[in-house]
C-alpha cells in the first residue's frame, strides 16, 4: 500500500455549482462519479488539490448550508409574491396618473 492519501473526501453535501464542482468536497462531477475506479495516484492528486484549497466543508457546515439554502428559497418565493402584489397595486396608480 502506498503512502498517498487516497481516502474518499466526500462530506455528504453532494450538490454541484455551475462549474460542476461539489459544494462539499470540491471534486468535479466526473471525479465523484468515477472515484472508485480512479488510480491511487489520481486520487492522491485530487486530495492534494482539495487540501491546498483549504480542505472540504465539514458535515456540520454542510447541514447548516442546506438549511440556509432552504430559508433563502422560501424568502425568494415570498419576495416574488410581494413584488407581484406591489406590481398589481402600481398598475391602477399608473393608469390613474394618465
Amino acid at each position: 500500500m502506498g503512502t498517498h492519501d487516497t481516502r474518499n473526501p466526500c462530506t455528504k453535501l453532494c450538490r454541484f455549482d455551475a462549474a460542476d464542482r461539489c459544494l462539499g468536497c470540491f471534486r468535479t462531477r466526473a471525479e465523484v462519479k468515477h472515484w472508485k475506479r480512479l488510480p491511487d495516484e489520481t486520487k492522491a492528486a485530487i486530495n492534494a488539490r482539495i487540501a491546498a484549497r483549504g480542505g472540504t466543508v465539514s458535515k456540520k457546515d454542510g447541514k447548516r448550508a442546506k438549511k440556509l439554502d432552504k430559508e433563502i428559497r422560501k424568502l425568494e418565493a415570498k419576495l416574488a409574491t410581494l413584488r407581484a402584489r406591489r406590481s398589481d397595486l402600481e398598475g391602477p396608480v399608473a393608469r390613474a396618473a394618465e
